[in-house]
């Protein structure tokens, strides 16, 4: 496998990986958690929001308008990790703030799911976060760390406070959730990339350069974040809902995953966050690939 930039470093060769993704699911949560009409929500709020310069969002205080990550994540856990094959390594991955800020998800995940997983989360890298917690779970299976890794990426439709400035929201409460195990089956980590301050004049021609890495006959997936960006002329090429920005991408690669005309070709998908400029691209392969 190879790897270019920000991503965990290691000393082993870039074999292919010997994570394989077996399964993945993708959801909707309708409605919105009690959590949302805590009162102490809104102060919690106003307190972390003040410094900055920035106000409560009334409208989503009052109408009690939120999500839990921690009800999305363990809809995730029940459906995707069997008791008889516990889960060494999991992560969490989200961008806009949960409805309850203060609480650990990470941590109480780690007591729910089968295996008592190391458990961690990212955020703050937008759609880049799950890439970087796929680059981090390949780091732990390398090493006999992980022998089965769930990656949960998790999103919510409202934010408790004005943003300073024009933000990417989602118009749904989703999760989509992917497991990797070490092993026979499924389809092996063949490529992870990663480019920083991508300009917007840039990411056609290094999305075409994506492509051409790709094994032949690979399914290519481009992610919200490149909802504008031209399709390359040589891989086959599906789109990302565009409402779901930090879970969209991953959604779509578990429908490809679940598609029975897709058996055997190589999944890839790649996004880009505009707010950074960071551009992704994964691609997993049915076979490790030659050498």
């Amino acid at each position: 496998m190879r790897v270019r930039g920000p991503l965990p470093a290691t000393t082993l060769p870039r074999t292919a990986s010997p994570l394989r993704l077996t399964a993945a699911r993708a959801f909707d949560l309708t409605g919105d958690s009690p959590l949302a009409a805590d009162p102490d929500l809104r102060t919690f709020t106003a307190d972390l929001s003040r410094p900055y310069g920035v106000a409560p969002d009334e409208d989503a205080l009052a109408g009690a308008r939120g999500q839990s990550y921690a009800a999305l994540a363990e809809l995730a856990v029940r459906q995707l990790v069997d008791p008889a094959r516990p889960v060494d390594l999991l992560a969490l991955v989200y961008a806009t703030p949960d409805v309850r800020p203060g609480q650990s998800v990470a941590i109480q995940l780690a007591g729910v799911c089968p295996g008592e997983p190391l458990s961690f989360a990212i955020c703050d890298e937008g759609a880049g976060g799950t890439f970087s917690a796929l680059g981090i779970a390949d780091a732990y299976a390398r090493t006999g760390g992980a022998r089965r890794a769930l990656l949960i990426a998790v999103e919510q439709a409202d934010l408790h406070h004005r943003p300073h400035r024009p933000a990417r929201l989602p118009d749904r409460h989703s999760a989509s959730a992917l497991l990797w195990e070490s092993g026979g089956g499924g389809r092996a980590l063949q490529l992870l990339d990663s480019r920083a301050d991508v300009t917007t004049g840039q990411v056609a021609e290094l999305v075409a350069e994506f492509e051409a890495d790709l094994p032949a006959q690979s399914l290519l997936v481009l992610g919200p974040g490149l909802a504008d960006v031209p399709a390359p002329g040589g891989a086959e090429t599906r789109r990302a809902r565009p409402g779901n920005p930090y879970t969209g991408g991953w959604t779509a690669l578990a429908d490809a995953l679940a598609d029975p005309r897709l058996a055997g070709r190589p999944l890839a998908l790649a996004d880009r966050e505009p707010e950074t400029g960071r551009l992704d691209l994964a691609c997993w392969a049915p076979e490790d690939p030659a050498g």
